[in-house]
């Protein structure tokens, strides 16, 4: 099978990759600055302050004035954003394409010439304890997630939100913002992607010009605490909120990723998600849902591109009327059965299906192409990520089954139930 992407791709002496990948379905462009650095690389102090310094990269630089990035990019009829996930760092703009140059430069000269004050960080801070508030405290279920992480991860950084904690976000101050910029934001710690109406000819003469002269620097190795074992233990979280008017269930399971522990059960895990919860025509909905009528609505995830392995999950939605135990055992016997018997050549079959029409509405669309490369910050090679519809198509029955045997066999490492108050 050909690529998916077919990116074209360039490495400059200082280390900076690029990758462009063409799209003419429109005169636009997705630019992604992508820096390899996430919460799980933030010091043990200092947890968030990833996300924080995603907040002053929009401060302003030595030529840009203070909170002028995002005016600039609306001026030019553009949109930008960016977010810190526990692994990476991403800062994202849609524009048309004749200001593809403009977008590049901006994003050169703050990587190199960021530029804030004592008094912006602590203005900053406030807002980032009020996005805090908005996200953990006042959210129904924001506490509940935060004791569930802990639950799912008691070492590894994986178990701390990316926002942080409180007395986190208050240890912030100027040095330690300008630390973190500049020990992790450096030309050989990033990935410009591009997607959309271009070509690597036209981009990399552009990126060369603003970014050529950017100097590399040596880049911490990633270091996070081991996680370890679990000892059978499932701890369960049981929250009841009146602002909740649903009945939400939750497993979760430890499991293998791309590159630590059994990884070849990671492209049959891909597979099984999909078939346990990937949409409203598998026969888990189907069963459960439709025909027995016990839930609203069943889900499964599984994000197993991490850096390092976080969990498979099961969930469902059920109404206040319905039955919690009936549906617990109801769901305990049909994967009870699939660890035993499998799944059917025709679940398969349809799972492989849904996943590669997936993949060709990503490859439609500029800012998804964007969010597949991310990727690259947990240990994916782009020859790995051309090659995704080939890894699928290659699951056998016999695959899926040792998968979830591996997975499913084993108690849950934590459940979450959330109930109307």
């Amino acid at each position: 099978m050909a690529g998916i992407f077919n990116p074209e791709v360039h490495t400059l002496p200082n280390g900076l990759q690029i990758i462009v990948v063409p799209n003419d379905i429109a005169p636009i462009v997705s630019i992604g600055i992508l820096y390899k650095v996430g919460t799980a690389d933030d010091p043990l102090p200092l947890m968030g302050i990833s996300h924080f310094l995603e907040h002053m990269m929009f401060k302003g630089t030595k030529n840009v004035p203070t909170s002028e990035f995002k005016k600039i990019i609306l001026q030019h009829g553009g949109s930008t954003n960016a977010a810190t996930s526990f692994d990476y760092t991403i800062y994202e703009t849609d524009i048309a394409k004749e200001y593809l140059e403009l977008i590049l430069k901006l994003e050169a000269d703050r990587m190199a010439n960021l530029s804030f004050t004592e008094e912006e960080i602590k203005s900053e801070k406030d807002v980032v304890f009020e996005e805090r508030r908005m996200r953990v405290e006042n959210h129904p279920f924001g506490q509940a997630y935060e004791v569930l992480l802990r639950a799912l991860s008691w070492y590894h950084p994986y178990g701390i939100p990316p926002i942080g904690y409180p007395h986190h976000i208050q240890n912030y101050s100027y040095e330690a913002v300008r630390n973190h910029y500049k020990t992790w934001y450096t030309p050989n710690n990033a990935i410009v992607i591009i997607a959309g109406k271009t070509n690597l000819a036209e981009v990399k003469p552009i990126v060369e010009k603003y970014f050529g002269s950017l100097p590399s620097r040596p880049i911490p190795k990633r270091q996070r605490f081991a996680e370890p074992p679990h000892q059978g233990i499932t701890q369960h979280i049981e929250q009841r909120n009146p602002r909740n008017s649903l009945i939400m269930l939750n497993w979760y399971y430890i499991a293998p990723n791309h590159r630590v522990g059994e990884t070849q059960h990671y492209y049959p895990l891909i597979v099984l998600s999909q078939i346990l919860g990937g949409n409203s025509t598998t026969e888990f909905y189907r069963l459960l849902v439709e025909e027995k009528k016990l839930a609203l609505s069943v889900r499964s995830s599984y994000e197993g591109d991490s850096y390092e392995p976080r969990p498979f999950g099961i969930s469902a939605t059920l109404s206040p009327d319905m039955d919690v135990a009936i549906f617990k055992q109801a769901l305990a016997n049909y994967l009870k059965d699939i660890v035993e018997k499998g799944v059917s050549e025709e679940e398969l079959r349809k799972a492989k299906r849904d996943l590669l029409a997936q993949l060709a509405f990503i490859r439609d669309g500029n800012n998804s192409t964007l969010s597949v490369f991310t990727s690259l910050s947990s240990g994916f090679t782009i020859e790995q990520i051309e090659k995704w519809a080939d890894y699928i198509q290659a699951v056998t029955l016999e695959n899926v089954h040792a998968a979830a045997k591996a997975v499913l066999s084993q108690l849950p490492i934590a459940t979450m139930d959330l109930y109307p108050g």
